[in-house]
């Protein structure tokens, strides 16, 4: 019973502080594990700017694009942003 609690607890932290994306970039489709720096339930994330040329000017971005780069921006890299200025997106596509 102690063995199976162990177990249960370290699955429950590695899913709260491990998450991971994809690469699109051309040689992509590989995985890309890293350490959240907070914890939440949501392991699999998206890094918009994985692939060369695709980039979206945050006046011509939408709401739920806006919110996949303040995610992955707060998780992964461990920034907290609103995205109101050009600048703020730049540190997230940055990293």
């Amino acid at each position: 019973m102690g063995k199976l609690l162990i177990v249960l607890t370290t699955i429950l932290v590695a899913h709260l502080y491990v998450g991971y994306y994809t690469n699109l970039s051309i040689h992509g489709g590989e995985k890309i594990f890293f350490i959240k720096k907070h914890p939440t339930l949501q392991m699999k994330f998206e890094n918009l700017y994985t692939r060369e040329g695709d980039y979206t000017p945050l006046n011509r971005m939408g709401a739920i694009e806006a919110n996949v780069i303040i995610n992955y921006c707060k998780y992964r890299l461990g920034i907290e942003t609103r995205l109101e200025n050009e600048s703020e997106l730049e540190v997230c596509k940055a990293e």
